[in-house]
C-alpha cells in the first residue's frame, strides 16, 4: 500500500521554511487582489452616485416668469394748457364817463347781469332829438299824401297840369324816404343809449375792472373793462408730433391700434402732481402741422367741478388713443440694458438659457412691452441674471412680483427712449 507523501516528515528545515513562505505570499496576493477589486467597485458605485449630485450642484438657481399676451392701452403724455371754454371781453360800445361799477371783482355773473354804467345823458338827448325828426317826418309825409291825393283827380279833368301832380307824388316818395332815414336815426339812438348799460353776454367768473370809475371810455376805441371766463367746464390745449401722429393714424388704418370705449379719453395732473378727478375727451385736431413746430394741435374738452382748473395754467395730459392687443410684456428686472440694446434670457426645454436681442416699447406698469424679440408663453429669467452665459443650466423656480407701489395704477405707461 503505498503512503502519501508527507512533506512534514521528510522536507528538510530549509524546505519547510520555502513553503510556509510562499503559501503566506499567495494568501497576501489574494488579499490586495479581494480588497482593490473592491476599492474598485465601491469607488464606481461612488461615482455613479455623485453624477447626479455633481450635475444638480452645477445648475445655477434663478427665478422665472412667463410672459404674457394682454391688450394695453395706447397711452401718451404731453404738457398742455388750460383755457377757458368761453372767454368774453367787455367792452364799451359808445364814448362816455364811466359812472358805475355794479359787480364784485372775481364773482360769479350771471348772463344779462348789469355790470357797468357810462353817462346817458348824451344819449338820451340825442334820443329825444332823433324823435323829433322822427315826428316831423310823419307829419311832413301826411301832408304830401294828402296834397296828392287832392290833385289826382284833377290831373284826370285837366284841371291841373301832369306837372303840378307829378310833382306832388315825388313829395310824396321823398317824404316817406325822410321818414326811413328818421326811423333809422331813433333805432341808431337808442342802441346807443342801450349800450350806455354794459350787462354780462355770458355767465361766469368776472376778472378785475380794468378802468376805474370816472374815466372816459370809448374814445375812438372800444375800452375793454373786463372779462369773463366761463369755467363750468375748460379746455386743455396741447400739440403732438407729426410723426406720432403718423404712427398713430397707419396703425389705427391697420388694426394693431383698435379704437374702442376708452380711446380719445384724456386724464390730467395737476402741477401739484396730483390726478384731476375727471377725464375729458378729444374734441378738436387740427387739420394742419405748424410749420415752426412740426407739431399737430389737439385739445381736450373737460369738465371743471369746484374750478380747480384754471385759465394759464399747465397741467400732464395722458391722452389714450385706443388699445393695443395680443401685447407682449414681461418684468421690467426681466430686461438688460446693453451697449447694443435691451435684452433677456429665455429658458428652454433643456432648463439651458439663451439670451434674446429685444426691441422694447414703453413701460407699462412694472412691465416692459416687447415689439420683438420674443413671444407669449416663453420662460424667462427674472431673478439671478449676474451668473448666466449662453447655453447655462439653470435650476428654475416661479418668481414673485412685488406689490405695486400705490402710484402704479394711474401712473401713464413711459416711452423708452426716455429711460
Amino acid at each position: 500500500m503505498l503512503k502519501k507523501p508527507c512533506f512534514s516528515c521528510s522536507a528538510t528545515p530549509f524546505d519547510r521554511s520555502a513553503q510556509m513562505s510562499a503559501f503566506r505570499a499567495s494568501k497576501a496576493s489574494a488579499l490586495l487582489l479581494t480588497l482593490g477589486l473592491g476599492l474598485t467597485l465601491a469607488l464606481t458605485a461612488c461615482q455613479k452616485q455623485a453624477a447626479p449630485q455633481a450635475a444638480s450642484a452645477a445648475a445655477v438657481p434663478v427665478k422665472v416668469v412667463v410672459s404674457r399676451a394682454v391688450t394695453v392701452p395706447v397711452v401718451n403724455e404731453f404738457v398742455g394748457r388750460v383755457a377757458a371754454y368761453r372767454s368774453v371781453e367787455l367792452r364799451a360800445r359808445v364814448e362816455g364817463i364811466l359812472e358805475q361799477r355794479h359787480f364784485v371783482e372775481g364773482a360769479e355773473v350771471k348772463k344779462g347781469q348789469l355790470l357797468y354804467t357810462i353817462d346817458a345823458t348824451p344819449y338820451r338827448i340825442a334820443l329825444n332829438d332823433a324823435q323829433a325828426d322822427l315826428a316831423r317826418a310823419k307829419a311832413n309825409l301826411a301832408s304830401a299824401k294828402s296834397r296828392e291825393t287832392r290833385l289826382a283827380p284833377l290831373v284826370k279833368e285837366n284841371a291841373i297840369s301832369q306837372q303840378d301832380y307829378d310833382d306832388a307824388l315825388t313829395a310824396v316818395k321823398q317824404n316817406e324816404a325822410l321818414l326811413a332815414v328818421s326811423q333809422a336815426k331813433v333805432e341808431r339812438t337808442q342802441t346807443d343809449l342801450g349800450y350806455t348799460r354794459v350787462l354780462a353776454t355770458e355767465s361766469g367768473k368776472i376778472g378785475a375792472t380794468l378802468v376805474p370809475e370816472g374815466r372816459l371810455v370809448g374814445k375812438g376805441e372800444a375800452t375793454h373793462l373786463a372779462t369773463i371766463d366761463r369755467l363750468d367746464q375748460v379746455y386743455v390745449n396741447f400739440s403732438v408730433a407729426d410723426r406720432d401722429a403718423l404712427i398713430l393714424r397707419r396703425e389705427l388704418s391697420s388694426g394693431a391700434v383698435k379704437a374702442g370705449a376708452g380711446s380719445s379719453q384724456a386724464r390730467i395732473f395737476l402741477p401739484d402732481g396730483s390726478e384731476f378727478e375727471r377725464s375729458g375727451k378729444l374734441d378738436f385736431s387740427e387739420s394742419q402741422v405748424n410749420p415752426s413746430t412740426g407739431t399737430i394741435a389737439l385739445r381736450v374738452i373737460m369738465p371743471n367741478p369746484g374750478q380747480k382748473l384754471l385759465p394759464g395754467m399747465y397741467v400732464r395730459v395722458v391722452y389714450t388713443a385706443g388699445s393695443r392687443p395680443n401685447t407682449v410684456l414681461i418684468p421690467q428686472k426681466a430686461v438688460s440694458k446693453t451697449p447694443t440694446g435691451h435684452v433677456a434670457w429665455v429658458v428652454n426645454a433643456e432648463h439651458k438659457v439663451e439670451r434674446r436681442d429685444l426691441v422694447v416699447g414703453e413701460w407699462f406698469k412694472n412691465d416692459w412691452i416687447i415689439e420683438r424679440g420674443l413671444g407669449e408663453g416663453e420662460t424667462v429669467v427674472v431673478e439671478g441674471l449676474q451668473r448666466l452665459q449662453q447655453g447655462t443650466v439653470v435650476a428654475p423656480s416661479p418668481w414673485q412680483s412685488e406689490p405695486a407701489g400705490p402710484g402704479a395704477a394711474s401712473a401713464p405707461p413711459t416711452p423708452a427712449a426716455s429711460r
